[in-house]
């Protein structure tokens, strides 16, 4: 079962892509997690997650929820508008990247990103920004950590974000 940490509108969007996700149970009885929010119950969980090496997707709020549970740090952007459409360069070798060609459109995000100086050796840029900015990070075999974890910033339910749902089916699909 996936436990899902977030806003109603990405649950329904999730729910469309697998009948396995609710946000009625205990991270300890999760297979996988996805938090689209920034709260800190909602980093609690992340951190939580990383200890028992459940496999986390961080959407939107969860990329900065993610980030701070590795406890790397995000800054506000200027000049960057929340729901614009840009292009991202993806390592397509990440596995929620599987299938997508190497530069996929995406709808921004929050406009916000990781401090590249403040990301830990645990955690690895798996997409950039067309301006440059960490839009993807992931942590695959940290020490200390067998789970997967994702992290993107950007509306995987949007149609200005295409392959948002392959990115989606992507980490469900994650055999851990």
């Amino acid at each position: 079962m996936i436990l899902f940490i977030g806003e109603k509108a990405l649950y329904d969007f999730v729910c469309t892509k697998t009948a396995d996700v609710t946000y009625d149970i205990g991270i300890e009885s999760a297979e996988k997690l996805i938090v689209c929010d920034c709260s800190d119950a909602a980093v609690a969980a992340v951190r939580a997650a990383i200890l028992i090496n459940i496999p986390v997707l961080g959407i939107l709020g969860g990329y900065q929820a993610v980030a701070e549970g590795f406890g790397a740090r995000c800054e506000m952007l200027e000049n960057c508008a929340e729901g614009r459409q840009e292009w991202a360069v993806t390592d397509n070798s990440s596995p929620i990247f599987s299938g997508l060609e190497k530069v996929i459109r995406i709808c921004r995000g929050a406009p916000v990103a990781v401090i590249e100086a403040t990301l830990p050796a645990e955690l690895d840029c798996i997409a950039r920004a067309e301006t440059g900015e960490i839009i993807a990070f992931a942590s695959y075999c940290a020490p200390n950590i067998q789970g997967n974890i994702f992290a993107v910033n950007l509306h995987p339910a949007s149609g200005l974000t295409p392959d948002g749902g392959k990115i989606i089916e992507n980490f469900i699909n994650l055999q851990k």
